[in-house]
């Protein structure tokens, strides 16, 4: 009995010095020191600011069970008299979200739980989501606004463009994103000039090409060889369609040079730089074309500018209405001028290339997924696709292979380090290293993260609903299609973003104006890298577009306004209304004066109708939300007074 006594005496007071040491730990807790600090420095603010009470805090988001104790130290975070505090206590910096609903660890991860430091901002053994960096915080809104191109996310759009632009879907499942057109290889070894551009193509397409799409596979010698051997042999196109001759001047006048200018002339009318990076100057839609003629031989180089659907029915260049002529002396001037003057010469030898060669080829096309990008019509291509990346934003460390990295166990480090080095976690990985910079990584990082498993109530996603889809007919389905105009152009929700909506074209444009713009489109925007092109079109596909521009893209609000309205409507008092009163020419450009905000004025006259002139100042943001040209309120008289004025900047006939 006296050693139970014994033990039970050293227990109780083992017992109530532990419960003498748990307050006394709690007293010391980190963020209670914050807190009293917080109220010993209030008198140094201007503004009177109410003492906190000292007391752990928390937020408690029942719907989205999350349970937040960050406004334990982050005391100020929707308190704007602190704006100007150090941290921990100064305000959020514009909060999107009110934290007493959403709490702070559904935009910022971290253990919500949490109250010491370590625990909460640093990486944990034990937690798979830890804080995130400032430069991932876009993430997380893509949890939720699903689709959505916000403007206050645009490192996330960004990484989602880039995505979409290196066609990673090719190889990864990936939500709402389609396949961008990648040229087919059927007929490559009847396009390209020689094997040794194949052979270089394939070590480093960025040391061919410094802004080539196609990434490096890190090939060996053995790898490139073969493959070259294998691609090399495939000479017919897709649907055995046969390439028409260059005509007999070419061969007879190809190095005179009156025939190089003619192309060349061609060539800068076309404004092919409007699409084509010529020397890194032009536009950025298209491949450069400053060593096209080493890579492609000039029967498919003229065939391709007469037309290019004919090889690449995808592909988005227009055709052109060259003639034959026009187009052989084009093919004559790229043939002497954009030509890779670093390219060896091609070896002349009899080379033989191994008797398996094919199989092998086969094999290493299918090895790498070449189909996911290319098509080739050939027996035994496969698919062979890489991890799905629909969820990867919730993906377990514990799933990933770090093979003998020293890395930072992260999912954020991870994929950073996969994208910029994808061998670095092991030499097996199929995956190419990408010619990205350091910004393009983070954003594309930054989008991958935000795939993450919907595990929110539905009543908190924001999700956008599919582009509507906009299909053509007849004639004019055709003409569309022949000149690749919802490339650019977008109607009814479909098609590009580069130009202007083309949805309600014949209630904006007088048709006259149209049709002088086709004959020399690029002089309305010059200063505009990818502009309009001249696309050398007929006056019978022109009059088909007129007529369906005036009966089909019209907006039936917008009334027809008749000439007498303006008969009462003093243009003097239009053009007083325009500069004294509603200040126009602060962003717009007349005569030479004016601000560069908006569009240039002149001769506006000859090209708007002046419904849509009246109607746009009524209300411009029903037409283009985003547009920054304030809605003034204007009455409609004045209105009118401002059409009349505008509709009187005309060219001098």
């Amino acid at each position: 009995m006296t050693n139970i006594k014994k033990i039970y005496a050293v227990t109780s007071i083992l017992f109530l010095a532990i419960l003498a040491i748990s307050p006394l730990k709690n007293y010391f807790q980190e963020w209670r020191s914050i807190q009293k600090n917080f109220n010993s420095s209030l008198e140094s603010y201007p503004q009177k600011i109410k003492p906190v009470d000292v007391g752990l805090k928390q937020i408690w988001v029942q719907e989205l069970g999350k349970i937040d104790r960050c406004t334990s130290c982050h005391i100020g975070i929707s308190d704007s008299k602190l704006v100007t505090a150090p941290e921990p206590f100064s305000t959020h910096p514009r909060v999107f979200h009110d934290p007493e609903k959403f709490g702070c660890t559904i935009c910022h991860q971290g253990q919500g739980l949490a109250t010491n430091y370590n625990d909460i901002h640093e990486v944990s053994e034990f937690w798979d989501k830890p804080l995130l960096p400032d430069k991932y915080i876009e993430a997380t809104c893509g949890r939720c606004h699903i689709g959505q191109n916000l403007k206050d996310t645009p490192n996330l759009n960004y990484g989602k463009e880039i995505v979409e632009d290196f066609n990673c879907v090719g190889c990864h499942d990936l939500p709402g994103i389609k396949k961008k057109f990648v040229p087919g290889l059927d007929g490559i070894g009847s396009k390209v000039t020689g094997r040794q551009w194949m052979v270089n193509w394939l070590k480093n397409p960025n040391k061919v090409l410094s802004k080539a799409k196609m990434p490096n596979f890190l090939f060996s010698d053995d790898e490139v060889n073969t493959l070259t051997d294998f691609l090399m042999s495939f000479k017919s196109f897709t649907g055995s369609v046969q390439p028409d001759s260059i005509p007999k001047i070419y061969e007879q006048r190809k190095e005179e040079d009156d025939f190089i200018n003619l192309g060349k002339t061609k060539f800068r009318e076309a404004r092919c730089i409007s699409c084509h990076t010529v020397e890194g100057k032009g536009g950025h839609l298209a491949v450069d074309l400053i060593k096209v003629a080493s890579k492609a031989n000039a029967t498919w180089i003229y065939n391709y500018i007469r037309n290019p659907k004919k090889f690449q029915p995808g592909v988005a260049m227009p055709q052109f209405g060259f003639s034959s002529e026009e187009a052989a002396a084009i093919t004559a001037y790229i043939e002497s001028e954009f030509v890779d003057w670093d390219l060896p010469d091609e070896d002349k030898s009899d080379y033989k290339h191994p008797a398996d060669f094919f199989a092998k080829g086969l094999a290493l096309f299918n090895k790498y997924n070449c189909s996911g990008c290319h098509n080739l019509s050939a027996k035994g291509i496969a698919v062979n696709k890489g991890p799905e990346l629909e969820l990867i934003g919730s993906k377990n460390l514990y799933q990933i292979e770090w093979g003998s990295s020293s890395i930072t166990h992260t999912l954020y480090n991870f994929l950073e380090n996969k994208i910029k080095s994808p061998r670095i976690f092991g030499d097996q990985t199929r995956m190419p290293v990408f010619n990205l910079s350091g910004k393009q990584v983070e954003a594309i990082t930054t989008y991958l993260l935000s795939l993450q498993k919907i595990d929110f109530p539905f009543n908190y996603l924001q999700i956008a609903p599919p582009p509507p889809v906009y299909f053509p007919k007849g004639e004019v389905a055709k003409i569309i299609n022949k000149y690749s105009c919802l490339q650019c152009h977008k109607i009814e929700g479909t098609g590009g973003t580069i130009a202007p909506d083309l949805s309600i074209v014949g209630s904006q444009l007088q048709l006259n104006w149209i049709k002088k713009y086709f004959e020399v489109p690029y002089s309305l925007r010059p200063i505009v890298e990818e502009r309009m092109p001249k696309l050398f079109i007929s006056n019978k596909e022109i009059e088909t577009l007129l007529n369906y521009f005036n009966t089909e893209l019209l907006d039936d609000s917008i009334s027809f306004i008749e000439e007498t309205l303006f008969n009462n409507s003093n243009i003097d008092k239009g053009k007083s209304l325009y500069s004294q009163k509603y200040g126009c020419q602060s962003c717009h450009i007349l005569d030479g004066k004016g601000g560069y905000v908006g569009p240039p004025l002149d001769n506006i006259g000859d090209r708007l109708k002046p419904e849509w002139i009246f109607s746009w100042l009524i209300n411009p943001q029903k037409y283009k939300p985003e547009t920054i040209e304030p809605r003034t309120g204007m009455p409609e008289k004045e209105a009118i007074d401002i059409t009349r004025y505008l509709m009187s900047l005309k060219k001098e006939k």
